[in-house]
């Protein structure tokens, strides 16, 4: 939590604003280009589509923030390397469309590197769009300092527009606390898929920890999962939408005393486990194309643990209870438009080494014909989902 005494101190230094006001719709948010472009094929219908929670690219350190640890920052030789191996698990995916969470352009956290020229410059991915959720000049909370983070969609094609939509802010926080928090938002692009054809690409990152539903009022979560909702089944364009909804899916067999939960959390006395509403999933399953039908997914935790992806322990890692800690939870999602499909047999949660990608509904061989080399449970605290997304002419 901000430690209101330092936040007085440094306000006390001059009268230029800590952190900036995220309250306006803006429709040309930044957008880079790679060093070298790649080539493209041309006339495709399919395409490799990735979401990804990077978690800063903080691999498995044991982060402040997870509640576990007490690490606030990254050496300058650790973001290298941590990066270089997420670069590496993007490039044996190969996506045509990648959308990332938890991505940081120049922050103190992450010994201010730029993530998204890396990513741009050490993939095949051309183009990328960067839609910040939080932006101060100073956090004097645990001596984080200048942090620029957020949300980045990249793709093989170029991206003609891009726009952030910004979502309700959470209720609960202190007067003091509240200008240096996240504003959530939604990120949107446009891409140019062909000399005739543009598709629409979100991403999108929604809150976790707000404790401020009430009787008489929805939570701050749940009202963005909602506007999301809003938001893409009003788009005109074919498109496909990913991200970290921080909610369960609606049938998910367990919802609460996940295995990686503290008991007591190093983060702060007042810490308290995410709220979760799965119903408010449903609408998605219902009027989208989910990569994971409900039915695929199952109704079991033996079932469902196949597409879990999220847990905050690495496996190197015990609970409090000396028990080791894999993927317990599905919080990651994609989500295509009426009348685009999924390629059966393609669609999957990248989980761990080894594992085969994909497979149809009779369990024959997947179309992709690809086994993990990289080890995404080593890479961040959120395992990718992917799928090969069909697109109409």
């Amino acid at each position: 939590m901000i430690k209101h005494l330092h936040i007085l101190f440094f306000l006390l230094l001059g009268c230029e604003p800590f952190a900036l006001s995220l309250e306006d719709i803006a429709d040309d948010q930044p957008r880079f280009v790679a060093d070298t472009l790649s080539e493209n094929e041309e006339g495709k219908t399919q395409f490799r589509v990735m979401a990804w929670n990077i978690k800063y690219g903080a691999k498995r350190m044991p982060f402040w923030f997870d509640c576990w640890g007490d690490q606030v920052s990254i050496s300058s030789e650790q973001i290298k390397e941590n990066m270089s191996a997420l670069y590496e698990m993007i490039n044996e995916a190969n996506p045509d469309i990648l959308m990332v969470e938890e991505i940081e352009l120049h922050s103190r956290r992450s010994a201010y590197y730029d993530m998204i020229q890396g990513i741009l410059n050490n993939t095949d991915l051309n183009y990328g769009a960067y839609y910040e959720t939080w932006n101060s000049r100073y956090i004097p909370s645990e001596g984080l300092g200048r942090m620029s983070l957020g949300n980045a969609i990249f793709s093989k094609y170029p991206i003609t527009k891009s726009e952030k939509i910004m979502q309700a802010d959470r209720r609960d926080l202190d007067p003091i606390t509240k200008p240096f928090y996240l504003h959530r938002a939604i990120g949107r692009a446009e891409i140019k898929i062909s000399n005739d054809q543009s598709i629409a690409a979100y991403v999108v990152h929604t809150s976790a920890y707000d404790q401020d539903g009430t009787d008489d009022e929805e939570g701050t979560k749940v009202k963005q999962i909602k506007q999301i909702y809003d938001v893409v089944t009003a788009e005109q364009l074919p498109f496909i939408l990913g991200g970290d909804f921080n909610e369960l899916p609606p049938t998910a067999a367990k919802t609460e005393s996940f295995p990686d939960e503290r008991t007591s959390a190093v983060c702060g006395e007042d810490f308290e486990q995410p709220p979760y509403t799965p119903e408010v999933m449903s609408q998605f399953y219902e009027a989208l194309s989910p990569w994971i039908t409900l039915e695929r997914y199952g109704l079991t935790e033996p079932e469902q643990s196949r597409y879990y992806t999220h847990t905050v322990l690495g496996p190197d890692e015990n609970n409090e209870f000396g028990e080791s800690v894999t993927w317990n939870r599905t919080l990651d999602y994609l989500f295509s438009s009426p009348g685009t499909a999924w390629v059966d047999g393609s669609t999957d949660v990248l989980q761990h080494r080894g594992q085969v990608v994909g497979h149809t509904d009779s369990m024959e061989e997947s179309p992709l014909n690809w086994t993990l080399d990289n080890d995404p449970l080593q890479l961040s605290d959120h395992a990718p989902v992917f799928g090969l997304w069909e697109v109409s002419p």
